[in-house]
């Protein structure tokens, strides 16, 4: 004869595997993430560092495109990354 606990297990378990599932699922997501974070705020770098390092040794003839479209690009880069980064300790 089994007992009201007995009978419970298989359902306990079945809740703490769909638990662990979804914890893996948060964690995976929230890597995924911070490594898009770190991915943008490396592309606003590179394209700043970029945009820095043409302007002074080319001879370009219309640096203000140039200095608008990077910055353009480094903003919303950068806000982006950031904003990823501050979802990711906020949980």
């Amino acid at each position: 004869m089994t007992t009201r606990r007995e009978k419970s297990k298989p359902q306990m378990n079945k809740q703490l595997e769909a638990a662990n599932t979804e914890q893996k699922q948060e964690l995976k997501v929230n890597q995924r993430r911070e490594k898009l974070a770190d991915f943008l705020i490396d592309v606003a770098k590179y394209v700043l560092t970029g945009v820095v390092i043409t302007s002074l040794f080319n001879d370009v003839s219309d640096k203000t495109i140039l200095y608008v479209t990077g910055l353009f690009i480094v903003v919303i880069s950068l806000t982006i990354g950031l904003i990823l980064t501050n979802k990711r300790k906020d949980k």
